[in-house]
């Protein structure tokens, strides 16, 4: 069957109204080496766009497996929606985005491509993924563990392209530290957003050196203030050049004028 995949600039969708019905919780899972404080801004995050958000510590349990156990527990009906613990949406429009196209029978996901398997498309990654469960069900209930030939969640986009299930994927946009190959599609890294500055994923989260990209980038959306992407690129090519970032003072007359 051809593939069904629709970009996300094509994709636009008006809200959805859950005035009747409970939001759809966004479900996540961090290991014990993930620094507190990004966990922390990703709650903060969540709570600011009034969005339901559930943190599972899940230490040593590979992600894969978490997610087949979330799955497992929800009803047909229930929307499913999977969030990496070093990534947000950055309005809430763009959880509403994500949330209609599962209504509506897609899965959706921030694009992403496995660079160290042999696949050769891009798929809907589980740093923000949504989609219906009876649809994974139509699917033959698929293993989300990673495999030789798939990456967590991977053989879920691959099955969907066989069976004719539309597939959302959110492209990046831009990126802070460029690392990895998006297959011919581009590339992303440390610090990347998706989309129409929908979403965030800082990607290595483990290092604490990256922890700063994180907070800036968390504290502008919890303010609900436009994106100072000049103050992130400045700390990232700190980062880069192993430099530390000190923050610049102001002269002593301009702090007289306020």
């Amino acid at each position: 069957m051809k593939p069904y995949i629709i970009s996300c600039a094509a994709a636009a969708l008006p809200p959805l109204c859950f005035a009747s019905m409970p939001l759809p919780t966004v479900h996540t899972m961090y290991w014990d080496n993930i620094p507190s404080v990004i966990l922390q801004k990703q709650r903060e995050v969540f709570a600011a766009l009034d969005v339901p958000l559930q943190q599972e510590s899940a230490h040593r349990i590979p992600h894969g497996t978490w997610m087949n156990g979330v799955v497992e527990r929800m009803d047909s009906d229930d929307i499913v929606i999977f969030c990496d613990i070093d990534a947000f949406p950055l309005k809430r429009s763009a959880y509403d985005m994500a949330v209609a196209h599962a209504e509506r029978g897609a899965i959706f996901g921030l694009s992403q491509f496995s660079n160290h398997k042999k696949t050769t498309h891009t798929y809907a990654g589980p740093m923000f993924m949504a989609f219906r469960k009876r649809v994974w069900e139509q699917l033959g209930r698929p293993d989300l563990k990673s495999s030789s030939a798939y990456d967590a969640a991977e053989g879920m986009s691959a099955l969907a392209r066989e069976q004719g299930i539309p597939l959302v994927l959110h492209k990046p946009t831009s990126t802070l530290i460029s690392k990895f190959a998006l297959g011919n599609e581009g590339v992303f890294g440390i610090g990347t957003f998706y989309g129409d500055n929908d979403f965030f994923h800082l990607f290595e989260s483990r290092e604490p050196a990256y922890e700063q990209l994180l907070v800036a980038v968390a504290d502008d959306a919890i303010a609900q203030r436009p994106l100072q992407f000049a103050q992130y690129l400045e700390a990232a090519i700190a980062l880069q050049q192993g430099t530390p970032l000190v923050k610049k003072k102001r002269r002593w007359w301009r702090r007289l004028l306020g």
